[in-house]
C-alpha cells in the first residue's frame, strides 16, 4: 500500500486544526503545528510535509513571512503552499500568490472544497515530480554521452575536463558552495567544444607549447562552439553561460554590468581550475595526485581570490584491464603499438574509457598488460 501524503496545517488556533485534521485525516497523514517557527522547522525536518496549509494572521511570524521563508529555503521551496485563512480581500489573496502560494482556501472552510483542492494539488504536484525526475534522468544521460562521445573522439579534451572538473569541485566544497551543480557541469563540459581539433594540437597548447596563429585561432573558438552545442538544453543555459566566458579576462568582463553573479562566481571557478590544470602539467604529474595549491595571485584572469583544495590519492596501483573500473584514474598514457594516444594519464576511467580500451585489446593494437591507475581517496 502506498503511505500517505504528508500535509503540515499551520494555525495558532487549535480549533481550525482540529476541523481540518477531521476533513483530511482518512486520506493523509496529518501533521501540525502551532505558529510560524514551528512550521518552518516541521517543513525542514526528515519527513518533510507534501503540502503546507497556512493560516495568515498568527502572532509572531505571519503566514506571508512563513511563505517567503519557504520559498527561500533549497530545502523546502518546491513544498506547495495554500494559504487557509479569513482574510479575503483581493490584495491579501494578491500578496498571498506573490509570496509563492499555489491555492487560497477561506475560512469558514468548506469540508468538500477543501477535499477537492487539497486532491487536485497533490495529484498536481506528484506530475510534477513524476516530470521532473523523468526530465533530470534524461540530462543526465545527456550529459554522459556528451562525455563518452568527447572520452572517444578526443581523449586528451576529455582527460583535461575531467581534472578541471575535480579542481572545480574541491574549491566550491572548500568554499562552502552548496549550489556546485552547473560549476561541475561547466568544467565537465568546458572542452567539449574541442571535440573538431585534433589530439595533436590540444596536446601542444595545453602544454603550452608554441602554435601558429590560425591553429591558435582554431582553439580561441572553442568556447563558443561549446555554448552553441549546450545552450538550447534545459537546465545548461548557465553552464553555457561559464563555458563561453572561460578565456575572457576579468578586466572585459568588468564591463558587463548585466552578466549574472552566479556566472561571474562561476567563471571566476573555471577559470582558476584552468590555471591550476597548466601547473600540474608544468610539473608533469597527474592533477590527482598534486597536494593542496595556493592560488592567489598567479592567475590573471582571476575575479576572485580562492584557495582550492585538492584532495589526496590513496596511491598508485597496477591493475589488468579486466580489473578497471569507473573512478579509477589513469596514472600514466596509454598508447597503441604504433604510438597512438589512446588515453591521457590523469583521465578518469568510465565505462566509455573501459570500452574503447577492450575494443582496441581485441584488435591486439595495445601492447599494455596491466595499467597505472590511481584510485581515489573515499572523501574526495
Amino acid at each position: 500500500m502506498t503511505d500517505k501524503k504528508i500535509i503540515l496545517v499551520v494555525d495558532d488556533t487549535p480549533e481550525n486544526i482540529d476541523v481540518l485534521t477531521g476533513v483530511l485525516s482518512s486520506d493523509y497523514k496529518i501533521k501540525a503545528a502551532v505558529n510560524g517557527e514551528r512550521a518552518l522547522k516541521s517543513a525542514a525536518s526528515e519527513n518533510r510535509p507534501d503540502l503546507i496549509l497556512l493560516d495568515i494572521m498568527m502572532p509572531g511570524m505571519d503566514g506571508y513571512e512563513v511563505c517567503r521563508r519557504l520559498k527561500a529555503d533549497d530545502q523546502t521551496k518546491d513544498i506547495p503552499v495554500v494559504f487557509v485563512t479569513a482574510k479575503t480581500e483581493d490584495t491579501d489573496e494578491t500578496l498571498g500568490f506573490e509570496v509563492g502560494a499555489v491555492d487560497y482556501i477561506s475560512k469558514p472552510v468548506s469540508p468538500p472544497i477543501v477535499s477537492a483542492r487539497v486532491k487536485n494539488i497533490i495529484a498536481l504536484q506528484e506530475s510534477q515530480n513524476e516530470l521532473k525526475e523523468a526530465l533530470d534522468k534524461t540530462l543526465t544521460g545527456s550529459i554522459e554521452l556528451m562525455m563518452d562521445v568527447l572520452s572517444l573522439t578526443n581523449p586528451v579534451a576529455f582527460g583535461r575536463a575531467r581534472n578541471l572538473r575535480r579542481h572545480v569541485t574541491a574549491t566550491a566544497k572548500r568554499l562552502g558552495h552548496q549550489n556546485s551543480w552547473s560549476f561541475e557541469i561547466a568544467a565537465m563540459l568546458s572542452q567539449l567544444g574541442c571535440i573538431t581539433l585534433p589530439d595533436e594540437l590540444l596536446e601542444k597548447i595545453y602544454n603550452g607549447e608554441a602554435v601558429s596563429a590560425e591553429e591558435k585561432k582554431l582553439f580561441n573558438n572553442h568556447p563558443q562552439v561549446g555554448k552553441r552545442l549546450l545552450e538550447k538544453i534545459p537546465k545548461l543555459e548557465e553552464a553555457a553561460e561559464i563555458i563561453a566566458l572561460q578565456n575572457r579576462s576579468a578586466k572585459s568582463l568588468e564591463g558587463e554590468s548585466d552578466l549574472d553573479s552566479q556566472v561571474q562566481f562561476g567563471v571566476s571557478l573555471l577559470q582558476v581550475a584552468l590555471h591550476m590544470d597548466d601547473l600540474d602539467r608544468k610539473k608533469n604529474a597527474p592533477v590527482i595526485s598534486s597536494p593542496q595549491k595556493q592560488v592567489v595571485d598567479q592567475a590573471p584572469q582571476q575575479r576572485v581570490v580562492i584557495e582550492p583544495a585538492v584532495p589526496e590519492a590513496s596511491g598508485a596501483l597496477e591493475v589488468a584491464l579486466s580489473e578497471l573500473s569507473a573512478g579509477m584514474i589513469l596514472d600514466s598514457d596509454i598508447t597503441t603499438r604504433k604510438g597512438m594516444m589512446l588515453m591521457k594519464m590523469g583521465t578518469e576511467v568510465t565505462k566509455a574509457v573501459i570500452e574503447r580500451l577492450q575494443g582496441f585489446d581485441d584488435a591486439c593494437m595495445i601492447s599494455m598488460k596491466t595499467f597505472k591507475v590511481i584510485m581515489p581517496s573515499s572523501d574526495e
